[in-house]
């Protein structure tokens, strides 16, 4: 490169996920990846983790923009996390109009004219995978060359046009990519935190991959790593894994591949070099790829959590949604799994495009003849980029693409049962897992952290006696206690006196409001209004950004759009759904300015 060209100073955004600054959450790794290819190829970059900073964004990337002179931003991330994405473009933007500013990610590569569209503030996004694309981009925006000659990009032509260049081809050699840039998004102050997603309750917890991409094409799937399943080379990994170790001390590896492998081969390789470090760590496999060797070589090596993709119960389902699975290879492989001692992690998804009464009836039946499974019921989300997408933009049951993403995706009914049968489903999804919680045997609350919400118990394990203490259980999320002796798992059930004061911070807020908007439905919400009567007070409002769960009437209460929030000028807010509390912050900022006060519903935990 001529010295004669002016370098950019790039700053890179990881969005923020989380409620507050010190919490857990899922560590994304793809921006790494991005900053660290960015830094391999002599670029100037600057990065900013957004989840380890409190106050509001646009003064934190306007100081941010000040301190270093940054001419470029760069962020990206998931189609549901919208709003937190395009804040940051927008403060970018705000602090001056001339920086360049690039967009990546699942919410970019899975439909790229409708997200640029709908983020509005982006210049450039990178289509595909990203560490090569936007190299050769920042390269070109230095040079003030040609970015139509740069493959994978979409570019803003005008304000309401979109260029997109050629495709880009999928990395072909992952070993050749740079590891990814730990320290530049405060991996230090993330594992003081546990992710307290997935039953992973413990710090110094780490998210890896040994894949991309999966050879499978379900229909509710989108491979934002492309369509082409690759495998990294044994030794790059664990020579990866060993300077995680020794730098971090990290004990316990999520292993964040959509599917990990399918070659028995490969697992008797993995399992020989982990077996190692002495760690704990979670995994995913198919179903029919689960057998009585597969375990063995699993426990042995330390796996501590097995994750399955199980969907349905219903042969005709699995069938439609392209799962390949069956579920007598399902009832096989969670009856072995249990017995091998190794926790597992899976959930039943309805409202298939084949679904029926009699499909989600004959799943239902199933899941409540094995309670021991404590199997996780949910409605089917549609994202862009899935095959159930485009069709429920195809039949205009998603009438307005940029609209959906704007709402972040709300689950809509692509199936066969009509209205009334789907309200119906809708209140057992939600009632069902309330009939069949179990906890430990003489469970105890040893301590209890306001600020984060997190919680720690002693308890003995109902199946095996074995005594036990468990740190970090996020509340009001699916947190699960696994047993360390027999790997079984138990539901963490919040005590009684923790929703008395929710109800009397309920009543307090009622002092203060003349209404208030309950925002977000799901079973710990059904469990919620139960238990704190404060919440079914005529002066509280139901609302879900979702038409499907507008369908069911809760404590005789029809649960709303959240536009009823303008209408009926409410200005507060309980947010119900702490995992997505920034989420729907930012549509409330952006959509209901009139609302005064939103409230994080595990602040109400404490008695002041």
């Amino acid at each position: 490169m001529s010295e004669s060209v002016k370098k950019n100073r790039h700053l890179l955004v990881m969005p923020r996920t989380v409620q507050r600054a010190g919490d857990g959450y899922f560590f994304p790794l793809g921006i790494l990846y991005v900053s660290s290819s960015l830094k391999a190829a002599g670029h100037e970059v600057y990065t900013l983790n957004l989840n380890h900073r409190d106050g509001r964004v646009d003064e934190i990337i306007a100081d941010e923009i000040q301190r270093h002179q940054i001419t470029v931003v760069a962020t990206g991330g998931l189609s549901f996390q919208y709003n937190s994405i395009r804040s940051i473009v927008e403060a970018a933007k705000k602090v001056d109009e001339n920086i360049v500013t690039i967009l990546g990610g699942g919410i970019i590569t899975s439909d790229p004219h409708v997200a640029m569209t709908a983020i509005e503030f982006g210049d450039y996004g990178v289509v595909g995978e990203g560490e090569l694309t936007i190299c050769e981009l920042c390269d070109c925006l230095e040079r003030g060359g040609d970015v139509s000659a740069v493959n994978g990009v979409i570019y803003k032509v005008d304000q309401e046009k979109y260029q997109t260049t050629a495709v880009r081809e999928e990395v072909k050699d992952l070993n050749t990519l740079p590891w990814p840039d730990y320290d530049g998004f405060e991996l230090e102050k993330y594992l003081a935190s546990a992710p307290g997603i997935s039953g992973m309750n413990r710090t110094n917890t780490v998210f890896m991959v040994a894949s991309r991409s999966c050879p499978y094409e379900c229909t509710f799937c989108f491979h934002t790593t492309g369509q082409k399943y690759r495998q990294r080379k044994m030794e790059d990994f664990f020579a990866e894994l060993e300077y995680m170790i020794s730098k971090y001390n990290i004990d316990f590896l999520c292993l964040a591949d959509e599917l990990f492998s399918t070659n028995i081969r490969r697992v008797r390789k993995f399992c020989a070099g982990i077996s190692q470090y002495n760690i704990k760590w979670w995994v995913q496999f198919r179903v029919n790829n689960v057998s009585e060797e597969l375990l063995t070589l699993l426990k042995s090596a330390g796996c501590s959590v097995l994750g399955l993709g199980l969907e349905s119960a219903d042969n005709t389902i699995l069938t439609s949604m392209k799962k390949r699975t069956t579920i007598e290879e399902i009832e096989n492989a969670l009856k072995i799994i249990y017995k091998s001692g190794i926790s597992m992690e899976g959930s039943f998804i309805f409202g298939d495009i084949a679904e029926t009464w009699e499909t989600a009836s004959n799943t239902i039946r199933w899941w409540r003849e094995h309670p021991e499974y404590k199997i996780s019921l949910n409605l089917i989300s549609i994202y862009p980029g899935t095959y159930l997408y485009e069709h429920a933009c195809k039949e205009g049951i998603i009438p307005d693409r940029v609209a959906y993403l704007k709402e972040g995706c709300p689950q809509v009914n692509v199936s066969k049962l009509n209205d009334e049968e789907y309200s119906e489903l809708l209140k057992v999804i939600l009632e069902a897992p309330l009939t069949q919680l179990k906890t430990l045997v003489d469970m105890q609350i040893l301590d209890i952290n306001f600020t984060t919400s997190r919680i720690k118990v002693s308890g003995q394990c109902a199946v095996c006696g074995e005594a036990g203490e468990w740190s970090n259980l996020k509340t009001f999320a699916a947190s699960f206690i696994s047993c360390e002796a027999c790997g079984q798992r138990f539901n963490f059930i919040l005590p009684d006196n923790l929703y008395d004061n929710i109800n009397k911070q309920v009543k307090s807020l009622l002092e203060k409001h003349r209404r208030i908007a309950v925002w977000g439905i799901n079973f710990q919400t059904v469990n919620t209004v139960k238990k704190a009567p404060a919440l079914q007070d005529e002066r509280i409002d139901f609302v879900d950004i979702s038409s499907t769960k507008r369908k069911m009437i809760l404590h005789d209460k029809t649960i709303s759009h959240p536009s009823l929030i303008a209408k009926e000028n409410i200005e507060a807010v309980i947010i119900m759904i702490p995992p997505f509390f920034n989420e729907i912050s930012g549509q409330i900022k952006s959509n209901y300015p009139g609302v005064k006060e939103v409230v994080d519903v595990c602040s109400l935990l404490s008695e002041s």
